[in-house]
């Protein structure tokens, strides 16, 4: 059995203004499917979590090149978004269905001569986000012991 899979990318602002759209299945084509999206040969490294469920992080591969490295380099000083969708294809390069969706801030990459890598890691991250942290209170949780010594 083989499986064709393709990859739909958007890069948008904070703010949520759309910068680039990619994908990767058809060759030199644009494809409309809810947005316009361009050709770029990149990749997707999937998401990757564990049982603790600690921040879940993915990446990006693009070539490096004058073009890719302008806009990489905006993404990662704005902490762009990347939505990914990994599309399930039909023989003739046509969607037949989503398998897998994930949201990301870039928040780490680099490149050399050959390739440019993003890093995106999952948007409700607290220590980036400035999530406060709670305190245990009597109005969140109940009666508080005020001892350390506690008969069960």
């Amino acid at each position: 059995m083989e499986l064709n899979l393709g990859i739909q990318l958007q890069l948008e602002t904070r703010a949520g203004a759309i910068q680039y759209s990619f994908q990767n299945y058809k060759i030199g084509e644009t494809i409309t499917d809810g947005a316009t999206y361009s050709f770029a040969p990149f990749q997707f490294s999937g998401s990757v979590t564990n049982l603790d469920g600690d921040n879940i992080e993915a990446g990006l591969v693009f070539p490096s090149n004058k073009v890719t490295r302008s806009w990489a380099e905006q993404a990662l000083r704005e902490s762009w978004v990347a939505n990914v969708a990994v599309k399930l294809l039909n023989d003739d390069s046509t969607v037949q269905s989503t398998l897998y969706s994930y949201t990301g801030a870039v928040s780490s990459g680099g490149w050399g001569e050959v390739q440019l890598e993003l890093s995106l890691t999952g948007i409700m991250d607290a220590t980036r986000a400035s999530v406060p942290a709670r305190k245990y209170i009597r109005e969140l949780v109940g009666r508080i012991p005020i001892t350390a010594s506690l008969n069960v």
